[in-house]
């Protein structure tokens, strides 16, 4: 569909932004460069795109012709259906899923095993199951995995449940215990990935920017750690080890909390999304 902003007509489609990704945006595109986006739930909002490409921003929206929710309901199809299989639905198409978050009620669900929970994996792979199906969410698990060796841009691992009609964060590592371990590890894989894609916006010569990487443990759990140069100044993930290099050669390992203790008031959580800590010290060699 097309829209007015300022005095030009623009085709428009949805767009769907996870929390990351629009904390690495308000880096490289702060302020009226900002998408315009409606808030979902969990970690999820829809904006708006350009059919010929780039987003509707807050300086766009700010000279809409219509309020900017509107203009994202109008974008949005009246009836939105799709079928399961073995309990679990993928929508591929990012107008339809935006629908999805946008206009539950306008959503012919089919049968699930409970609430509809929505894993908005990335913008091909949005997926439906059940808030009681174990099997389904198991699946979704493998999924994760199989995005996370692709390469491609990823969108949220935190799923939402529709809940009297409204979206919630879904508590699924409580509902699923035995899922647990893999739970875990599915959080640490899109919490690398969108570290990575903001070390990109935050390179600089004066601070090391510590990229978060992968450890599968012999007894199957999945940890993330990151590398501190001791003595230089780092912008550090959030991270379940730290592994410290002395200039002598020697490396030690800490736990997060470990670190931040030893730290105490010289290192500062930033405001940063996702997180970091600020480590005080030189400049990169």
């Amino acid at each position: 569909m097309t829209a007015v902003f300022g005095d030009v007509e623009i085709d428009i489609t949805p767009r769907i932004y996870g929390a990351s990704e629009l904390g690495v945006l308000s880096l490289t595109a702060p302020g009226d460069a900002h998408p315009r986006v409606v808030y979902v739930g969990g970690e999820l909002f829809v904006g708006l795109d350009r059919s010929t490409g780039g987003a509707i921003t807050q300086g766009d929206a700010a000279q809409a012709a219509a309020p900017f929710d509107d203009t994202v309901a109008a974008a949005l199809p009246q009836q939105t259906t799709f079928e399961t299989r073995d309990g679990l639905a993928t929508v591929t198409d990012e107008t339809q899923a935006a629908a999805v978050l946008l206009t539950p009620a306008n959503v012919q669900w089919p049968a699930l095993e409970g609430d509809p929970v929505v894993f908005a994996l990335s913008r091909e792979q949005v997926v439906v199951v059940g808030s009681d199906d174990e099997a389904g969410v198991a699946t979704v698990l493998d999924l994760i995995d199989q995005l996370f060796e692709a390469g491609g841009p990823l969108v949220s691992a935190h799923p939402i449940v529709l809940t009297d009609g409204a979206w919630a964060p879904f508590a699924w590592h409580e509902r699923f215990p035995a899922l647990d371990l893999r739970i875990q590890r599915a959080l640490r894989l899109f919490s690398v990935r969108a570290y990575e894609a903001q070390s990109v916006a935050l390179a600089r010569p004066d601070v090391h920017i510590a990229d978060p990487k992968i450890h599968v443990r012999e007894d199957g759990v999945t940890l993330t750690f990151a590398a501190w140069p001791k003595g230089t100044a780092t912008l550090l993930p959030v991270v379940d080890n730290v592994m410290i290099a002395d200039p002598s050669g020697t490396l030690s390992v800490a736990t997060m909390d470990q670190f931040l203790d030893a730290g105490d008031d010289a290192i500062v959580r930033t405001g940063l999304s996702p997180a970091r800590y600020f480590v005080p010290g030189d400049q990169p060699r």
